[in-house]
């Protein structure tokens, strides 16, 4: 069993025959995550990643939480305060200050009524429709993403995310680790089996018998 000091871990697919693979830190875990999408048609046992030794294979931790606890993976830090800025310097003693001759005030000058505010002009604002901002912002191409994954565009309702976050504070989703994503593509791949009752699957190529 190799030590701390002596392993070089890296995050790995667990599927059979697929070597992706990322650094040993929380931005590596979450590209795993996104990765395991290409691998959506495999039963759950089969998928999944590890932390692992570079050089032996050997597993080191099956989830986040062991590899942050056993010293793999450091926690994300909390930013740095800032340092407190500079007071000024307290002032002389009046024993050691010098002397100072007493300032003769001018007279004040008359007051005159002050002329009557303008109220101002409300700024003006350039709108644009909200179908516009979106599509400006928007990938209407599928795009390779650098996880190996694609990118699209899609617009969901808020009531998405309000069931995505009950499903798990319920208790009804039992992986709390699940993004998003994949537990939206998983909905999807569950209409196909009950409502539409279709299912994507392997079929070996037939070939052709040559008659001499």
């Amino acid at each position: 069993m190799v030590t701390k000091e002596q392993a070089r871990p890296v995050w790995k697919c667990r599927v059979e025959g697929c070597n992706y693979t990322a650094d040993s830190t929380m931005e590596g875990y979450k590209k795993l995550s996104g990765h395991q999408l290409a691998h959506t048609g495999l039963p759950k046992a089969k998928r999944g990643f590890h932390l692992v030794d570079e050089r032996t294979g050997e597993v080191l931790a099956t989830k986040l939480e062991e590899a942050i606890t056993k010293g793999f993976v450091a926690p994300k830090l909390a930013e740095p305060k800032k340092p407190a800025e500079p007071t000024a310097a307290p002032a002389p003693p009046a024993s050691e200050a010098q002397p100072q001759k007493p300032l003769e005030t001018p007279p004040p000058p008359e007051a005159k009524p002050a002329p009557p505010e303008k109220p101002p002009k409300p700024p003006v604002v350039e709108t644009k429709p909200a179908a516009e901002v979106a599509k400006e912002k928007a990938i209407t191409e599928p795009a390779m993403t650098p996880d190996g994954i694609f990118a699209y565009t899609i617009h969901l309702p808020a009531d998405a995310f309000s069931l995505f976050n009950l499903a798990k504070s319920a208790g009804l989703e039992k992986d709390v680790e699940k993004p998003f994503d994949e537990w939206l593509w998983e909905c999807v791949t569950k209409r196909f089996e009950t409502d539409y009752r279709m299912q994507l699957v392997l079929a070996p190529i037939k070939e052709e018998v040559k008659h001499g």
